[in-house]
């Protein structure tokens, strides 16, 4: 019998915790907010049972425009398309979440699936972090274009992200597949010029 350690798919690089980069004379944190859980929720959202049932499990409303999310203590319900979302949350809460979910919407058209081993999350902090993202990715993260609490689903330098602003110009999260991590986190710290 063997003793496996579950680990995150940047342990190797960010033993240490988060990596310090320089951009443009402006510092950013380069980490990870590893493990994760992450359940992709699809449903109605012109169903106001379903609507219900959700924001009564998880203690959100769902973010019904299109790009935004909503947050609360240790959730966040990222709006992924009209009738989409995924709901990212504290390690080892997928499971009761996802039990809760189900009961709540027992009857009703709707699909719970559990895909956060299949994730991670980049965090790029600082106030050089817009400056960072912007040269590898076709968003503008200017403060007044990307504001706190949007998100968009785009690319940085070829691998497919989920980017979600937590502060304006300067707090962000990278969702990306596990299989893109290590890339996307060496690109980045070789855009800063590490």
């Amino acid at each position: 019998m063997s003793d496996m350690t579950l680990q995150s798919p940047l342990a190797p690089i960010l033993g240490a915790g988060p990596r310090t980069l320089q951009v443009d004379g402006h510092a950013v944190a380069l980490g990870e907010c590893p493990l994760m859980d992450m359940l992709n929720l699809r449903g109605d959202p012109q169903d106001a049972a379903f609507t219900a049932a959700v924001a009564s499990v998880l203690g959100l409303a769902l973010p019904l425009q299109a790009n935004t999310a909503a947050q609360s203590a240790g959730h966040t319900l990222l709006w992924l398309g009209p009738d989409e979302w995924m709901l990212q949350c504290e390690a080892g809460q997928a499971a009761a979440l996802e039990k809760g979910l189900r009961e709540a919407l027992a009857g009703q058209h709707f699909s719970v699936v559990e895909v956060g081993h299949g994730f991670t999350t980049l965090s790029v902090q600082g106030p050089g972090a817009g400056a960072l993202l912007s040269r590898g990715c076709p968003l503008d993260f200017h403060p007044r274009a990307f504001q706190a609490g949007q998100m968009a689903q785009t690319h940085i330098a070829r691998a497919n992200a989920i980017v979600l602003c937590h502060q304006a110009g300067t707090d962000y999260a990278l969702t990306v597949r596990r299989s893109f991590a290590d890339y996307l986190f060496r690109w980045l710290s070789a855009a800063a010029g590490a």
